[in-house]
């Protein structure tokens, strides 16, 4: 079998990564690793798996730099996803997904009821199940718990070419969490210890949030097509398209050069 003698670009993420939410061959192939691989000259590896959150993306990082030779791999690029997501491995590499949601309710006009949980029917029990952990992984735990995936992940990458970015926002900030929420989750993210050990060099965006400076990628792509037509899949998918992802690449191919060429 022939092997590729170029270094390697391991990506990992959610949807935003793959391509889409139930992205087939096709999507993963206009994905922006599969873009950025290109621009790179390196193979793609493409570990990024729709509706994961940051623990799923630390064990597969951690997976990846047991399993690979350093010198293999050319770049590694973390998109973060939701904080208030959580994973669970219930086989070997076969994960299940919690994410608890701020509803039922409306939000922006459309009506927004929380995901069922390991295929619960009782619309009751399922309620009940989403609200405890939305209370147990509020915004504080879930910002301090993601803070801590970062520097673990950049301690892990200290001798391998890595970026990292947001993908999705990272927690509930609309009208479903009260000001004072807000207020009591904004300081808990800049009065952690661990945000001042970032490298804000390596993450895009940081410091992440847009009143103090920071971006993630669906804020880029909003600031590029406000409207969200150009740039998403529809008026109800609203993960990037195909040309949506050639930006993502292109932002990541910059923050590239800009550090290591």
């Amino acid at each position: 079998m022939f092997k590729s003698s170029r270094k390697k670009l391991i990506a990992i993420g959610c949807s935003f990564t793959t391509g889409g939410a139930n992205a087939k061959a096709a999507k993963r192939r206009s994905s922006w690793p599969t873009n950025l691989a290109q621009k790179l000259d390196m193979d793609c590896v493409n570990l990024g798996k729709a509706g994961q959150g940051n623990e799923y993306i630390s064990a597969k990082l951690i997976d990846t730099i047991l399993a690979e030779k350093k010198e293999d791999i050319g770049l590694v690029v973390l998109m973060w996803s939701g904080w208030q997501r959580m994973d669970f491995e219930d086989t070997n590499d076969n994960w299940v997904k919690l994410r608890p949601s701020p509803g039922p309710g409306t939000r922006n006009g459309i009506l927004y009821k929380p995901e069922a949980f390991l295929n619960i029917q009782n619309y009751e029990t399922m309620i009940m199940l989403n609200n405890i952990m939305l209370k147990c992984n509020n915004a504080h735990n879930a910002t301090m718990k993601s803070l801590r995936h970062f520097l673990i992940a950049q301690k892990l990458l200290e001798d391998i070419p890595y970026l990292m970015v947001q993908g999705i926002g990272p927690v509930y900030l609309d009208e479903f969490i009260e000001r004072k929420s807000k207020h009591i989750w904004l300081q808990s993210f800049l009065n952690s210890k661990i945000f001042d050990e970032i490298d804000e060099k390596k993450f895009i965006g940081w410091p992440i949030l847009k009143p103090i400076g920071g971006y993630t990628i669906n804020n880029m792509l909003d600031k590029i097509d406000p409207e969200q037509k150009e740039l998403r899949m529809s008026d109800k998918d609203t993960h990037p398209n195909a040309e949506g992802h050639k930006i993502i690449s292109q932002e990541i191919y910059n923050a590239y050069e800009k550090i290591y060429t």
